[in-house]
């Protein structure tokens, strides 16, 4: 039996009706099975539980339709949305603050945006929580029409904001017809405009706009993973490309005699180089994109890659097979093309350990890291 009543209509739990542990062994053998079709003889023998397996998402997006609906949207329906559903995947603090911003919308005295129309101002809200910290509320609109307008939504958020402790809360305003939970622009309406995460020791900033691992337990499982398949790092070279916002460069930092993280999000990279002086790390950060930074010329020992699921850009496969770094770790949230990139480097890497680790419980998404050594 489901653990969430609205799975066939929300479908973010899809495989919450399977005991954990069979959830577990259903995306091993994907994993498998995708490998098996581009390396027949390469196999996934481990795949490491996620510490939380229920309210362990510490970012939900939620919609808020023309109608004042909010909640989740219907699976296939970008323009419905399920009233008052939360989540069995978010935080507990996410939970309280989506009952109290429920609460508030219909004495807001605002308009909601219609999809279909594109008129009206709230389009969504976006809560964040922090492992061992605060919450971050971000309310999306669209840019109001004039002053007298936006000088209601700033008193409808004032009323907003004396009722949620323990939280920043954040305006964001997307001046696009786009159907989307980013902001063009952020303004912050309480004493900070991001919240801190401690990862294994590392100190981030998150802010409003800004990617961070959905999973903090499991991130930390993703972190100590990869640091040790980078091992010994004393007078290395190393190179992360697709660094975000430092989360793998930061740590890799401590030990390595350079360090490097490459993303091509100025955002990105401004929280990287924040986060870079909070943890007085000596990394250095570029924004580029992978393909055309030209960070084959840093000769690195060892290279870090975490594209987006999209995987690896073409031209930044080919410059690594060019590069040739002694060492590459390889972390993917999409294993079938994974797999396929895997094909490609096999002429000149061989995957020296490869482990699965489960960042989404109940979902059919897992991670995957493999460490490649040059042939």
């Amino acid at each position: 039996m489901s653990l969430c009543p609205n799975k066939e209509r929300c479908g973010s739990c899809s495989l919450s009706d399977q005991p954990y542990p069979e959830q577990l062994e259903l995306k091993l053998s994907q994993i498998n099975a995708a490998l098996g079709q581009s390396l027949p003889e390469l196999h996934c023998d481990e795949i490491l539980p996620s510490p939380k397996t229920e309210h362990y998402r510490n970012r939900m997006d939620f919609a808020i339709d023309f109608e004042g609906r909010f909640g989740l949207k219907e699976k296939g329906k970008w323009w419905k949305v399920i009233d008052g559903h939360k989540c069995i995947l978010s935080d507990e603090r996410i939970e309280e603050i989506f009952d109290q911003v429920h609460a508030w919308l219909p004495q807001s005295g605002l308009s909601f945006f219609c999809r279909k129309k594109h008129r009206g101002l709230l389009r969504y809200a976006v809560i964040r929580k922090a492992l061992r910290g605060n919450a971050m509320l971000v309310i999306i609109t669209s840019a109001p029409e004039d002053q007298s307008e936006e000088t209601q939504l700033l008193d409808a958020l004032a009323g907003l904001n004396e009722n949620i402790s323990g939280a920043e809360l954040v305006w964001g305003i997307n001046r696009t017809i786009s159907d989307t939970s980013n902001a063009d622009l952020y303004r912050s309406l309480s004493p900070h405009d991001y919240i801190e995460e401690c990862i294994n020791g590392s100190r981030y900033h998150i802010s409003p706009g800004s990617f961070f691992q959905t999973n903090s337990h499991g991130a930390e499982l993703l972190q100590r993973t990869v640091l040790e398949y980078c091992g010994e790092l004393s007078g290395k070279r190393v190179l992360d490309l697709y660094c975000g916002n430092g989360f793998f460069t930061i740590p890799l930092s401590k030990t390595a005699a350079e360090c490097t993280g490459v993303e091509l999000v100025q955002a990105a990279i401004d929280d990287a180089r924040r986060n870079g002086a909070l943890n007085h790390s000596s990394a250095n950060f570029l924004c580029a994109g992978t393909e055309n930074s030209g960070w084959e010329a840093l000769k690195p020992d060892l290279l870090v890659v975490d594209p987006p699921r999209a995987g690896l850009h073409p031209k930044a496969l080919q410059q690594i097979v060019q590069a040739r770094p002694k060492m590459l770790i390889y972390v993917s949230c999409n294993f079938k093309r994974f797999a396929e990139e895997l094909k490609q480097l096999a002429p000149h890497y061989e995957v020296l350990d490869l482990r699965a680790i489960d960042l989404f419980p109940h979902t059919p998404h897992v991670e995957l890291v493999a460490k490649l050594g040059r042939r």
